[in-house]
């Protein structure tokens, strides 16, 4: 029982970095090469500048995005998914998948 209870310990942590606000839009957006702040906030339905900086500030503290300012007029703010955020990818395909699946 002990090792079950482990399991759910880490497939909550997964699940708690996934469940925020918009937080699947914006990995989703970034795994499909939509790297820029400019996009995001253009083409996320329903989603608010605030939102989207709180999400991308933490996503950057968890690991899971680097954000590089490029040196552009006006600035442009560039997004990647690290190494940490890219193994994510199969965990949300597999949610995409069951989605078309069973809904």
């Amino acid at each position: 029982m002990e090792l079950l209870e482990d399991k759910k310990c880490l497939a909550g942590s997964v699940i708690n970095t996934l469940k925020g606000k918009f937080a699947l839009e914006i990995l989703s957006a970034i795994l499909d090469g939509h790297l820029h702040y400019g996009y995001l906030i253009r083409n996320i339905d329903g989603i608010n500048p605030r939102i989207l900086a709180t999400r991308l500030r933490a996503f950057e503290e968890e690991g899971i995005l680097s954000r590089k300012v490029l040196p552009l007029i006006p600035p442009q703010v560039e997004y990647r998914l690290t190494d940490k955020g890219m193994a994510l990818y199969p965990i949300i395909e597999a949610m995409r998948d069951w989605h078309l699946e069973y809904n």
